[in-house]
């Protein structure tokens, strides 16, 4: 299953997982770590530590088409993020970020968008992936008509095997760069990463560019995920300046693309604490376990784990659960209107 990580520590260890990082979460944190500190809760999840942990650094993400902050409503967080928002995205149409919350609420936010476009557009054609037949773009192997320009749009950074190259495709922003490295994965996706750039200009002279009897084929991407982290929200948040708050939500959604024509990324993050802790439900609807124990013995003298309804005198079938409006959805969660503006 897709998944978007929050940090690239993320193992590469399950088998047949696509994984994407984008940095709008880690601008959201590492705003929360600069006016805090380290964040911490009770307990600490490993999410956390590797958010702390992690250091984006400056250079990583241009101001010019991002922004991040975070702060408490009575400072005017809200007012001053979508300001900043709207002044460099007129066209922004953001999901997380609320028209309005309390005083009290404290919300952490990060956006970015990058939108990269080939000079010449690379010929659409048909690859394979794996087992698969897939749509396609690269040459359509004619010395003739655009394929030169092409050429002069792949860098050859290094080359190793038919299974093993790191290759750059350029585009009209010289700062930026869409780079493509068909390699072994590392542990992690930030080893993997670093093994890419370790293998950037290894090549010299007329090795770095594609020869005309030379082939490529690069699968078009299209993606448009959300990712919800469960393991950082209904924690209890610890230091002074947090006490008595715990987050609600933490949650990213990108949307990237790679083609023919270029390469973009659309990214925004949310980690908001909104209020007091919902009442806590002790209603037994999953597989549990049951225990009878003499006071002060070291074993129970009767043990049930209760998996089926076998046990069970069952009534029925479960109802399905009520038509809610669109929002927040039903149960605990911010009141209704501090959602996206309407479109």
């Amino acid at each position: 299953m897709p998944t978007v990580c929050a940090s690239l520590s993320m193992p590469l260890s399950s088998p047949g997982e696509d994984l994407v990082f984008c940095a709008a979460f880690a601008l959201a944190w590492g705003q929360l770590r600069a006016r805090f500190g380290p964040i911490r809760m009770d307990p600490q999840p490993a999410l956390a530590d590797a958010l702390n942990a992690a250091t984006l650094e400056a250079e990583v993400v241009d101001p010019a088409w991002s922004l991040s902050g975070a702060g408490f409503g009575g400072e005017g967080i809200v007012e001053a993020l979508r300001a900043e928002l709207f002044s460099k995205f007129p066209d922004a149409k953001p999901q997380y970020l609320p028209e309005a919350v309390p005083a009290d609420a404290l919300l952490a936010y990060g956006y970015l968008s990058k939108i990269l476009k080939f000079e010449t557009k690379f010929a659409v054609r048909e690859g394979t992936f794996k087992d698969s037949r897939v749509r396609a773009f690269g040459l359509d192997g004619s010395p003739f008509g655009p394929d030169p320009a092409r050429r002069l749009q792949v860098v050859v950074h290094d080359w190793a095997a038919p299974q093993d190259f790191v290759i750059e495709l350029v585009a009209d922003d010289p700062d930026s760069r869409v780079l493509v490295a068909q390699i072994a994965p590392a542990e992690t996706l930030a080893a993997t990463v670093a093994s890419a750039l370790g293998r950037l200009d290894r090549l010299g002279g007329e090795a770095r560019q594609l020869a005309q009897d030379e082939a490529l084929a690069i699968p078009r991407l299209r993606l448009d995920l959300e990712e919800r982290f469960g393991e950082l929200t209904g924690r209890p948040l610890l230091g002074e300046a947090l006490r008595g708050k715990r987050f609600d939500e933490a949650k990213q959604r990108v949307q990237f693309h790679l083609n023919e024509g270029g390469a973009g990324a659309t990214s925004e993050a949310v980690i908001g604490s909104y209020g007091p802790p919902p009442p806590r439900s002790f209603k037994v609807t999953a597989p549990f376990l049951v225990l009878l124990q003499r006071r002060g013995a070291s074993a129970p003298y009767l043990a049930a784990w209760v998996e089926s309804t076998a046990w069970m005198e069952v009534l029925g079938p479960v109802p399905p659960p009520p038509v809610t409006p669109p929002g927040w959805g039903a149960g605990w969660g911010p009141p209704a209107g501090w959602g996206p503006p309407a479109k």
